[in-house]
């Protein structure tokens, strides 16, 4: 595992002398790789979890009010949430490193939400869908780029995952009882009802292009929150939020059509937007601990929990194939944390 990109906190130990003190040495030699791992893991299945509930929520909200609202609240809300964790727990000011790569990644990750939505629009949800989840190869690559080398049995996990996921969300000939999934981390919304396709079921163009756009625009969009978080994950999140709050509302301001919701749904937009924005502080977290290439694949799991909230709260019907997605994408987890 890569060494961690934080400062440890100062803790007292019990004195040990001779062989006892090897002993502990030896012991934290081997057990500490592990446990960063397992805690890179945790963290990032924790943040695959936030997301899923924040795109499930979102989704609910863009079936009742205009896109640029949803989107636009939930970035205040994140905004919000990302500022009372650089309270808590940012410390004092970690110096420039963060601002470009923040800043890239609330610009991509504004992209990546916009082409995918207009990709649904023009194109076949069964052709979109699948491309828009091939995201983690983005990350995969930097991090491998950046020297990682991720375990045998962790690969097979890794791609056992992106194949469980794929599968999950998979939509061909969707009926209206069937949940939409669509792979799209870090900004809530895309999990709902997409604006009614004109082509449905045919192969376009313009449609795939977008689609492959909104990929690599959401990998690098956690790229850039690993980079950012490089040198702090929370200073790095506000500054990624409040770009992305500035590049909507400027899109608001020139297309003149005016955020289209009343001040009374601020409040759930808020929620869905703090809750969004820490499962990306856990996945900024996870990233310090292990792996990039490991973590974005695990993170990527969030639509699984899409699809169980849809079957739990809105009695929609999942299929057998969906099913079989959970299972292999979960066996990926078990084998990613075996390595």
């Amino acid at each position: 595992m890569k060494e961690l990109r934080r400062t440890p906190r100062p803790h007292s130990e019990p004195s040990l002398i001779g062989s006892e003190a090897l002993s502990a040495t030896a012991a934290g030699a081997v057990l500490g790789p592990w446990r960063d791992q397992l805690t890179a893991i945790a963290l990032a299945f924790l943040a695959s979890l936030g997301w899923g509930c924040a795109d499930f929520l979102g989704g609910l909200r863009t079936r009742s009010l205009p896109l640029r609202a949803t989107v636009s609240g939930a970035l205040m809300g994140g905004v919000l949430a990302s500022g009372i964790g650089v309270v808590l727990l940012g410390g004092g000011w970690p110096g420039a490193g963060f601002i470009l790569p923040a800043m890239l990644g609330g610009l991509a990750s504004l992209v990546a939400f916009l082409t995918l939505y207009k990709a649904l629009a023009i194109g076949s949800m069964s052709i979109v869908a699948p491309i828009s989840a091939t995201y983690p190869v983005v990350p995969v690559i930097y991090g491998l780029a950046q020297g990682e080398r991720p375990a045998g049995i962790q690969i097979i996990g890794m791609a056992l995952i992106v194949a469980g996921v794929l599968l999950a969300s998979y939509a061909p000939g969707r009926r209206e009882d069937e949940p939409v999934i669509v792979a799209a981390p870090d900004i809530a919304g895309v999990a709902g009802a997409p604006p009614e396709s004109t082509s449905a079921g045919i192969v376009n163009v313009p449609s795939l292009l977008l689609a492959v756009v909104s990929a690599l625009a959401t990998g690098i969009t956690l790229a850039s929150v690993s980079k950012a978080a490089d040198t702090s994950p929370y200073w790095g999140l506000i500054v990624m939020r409040g770009t992305g709050l500035a590049g909507i509302l400027l899109f608001i301001a020139v297309a003149r059509r005016g955020v289209g919701a009343p001040l009374t749904k601020l409040p759930g937009l808020l929620v869905i937007g703090a809750l969004d924005t820490l499962a990306t502080g856990l996945f900024a977290v996870a990233s310090t601990y292990g792996y990039l290439s490991v973590v974005a694949v695990v993170a990527s799991l969030f639509p699984l929990g899409t699809i169980a909230l849809a079957r739990l709260t809105l009695g929609e019907r999942i299929l057998p194939r969906q099913n079989v997605g959970v299972g292999v994408a979960l066996t990926g987890v078990a084998l990613i944390a075996l390595g």
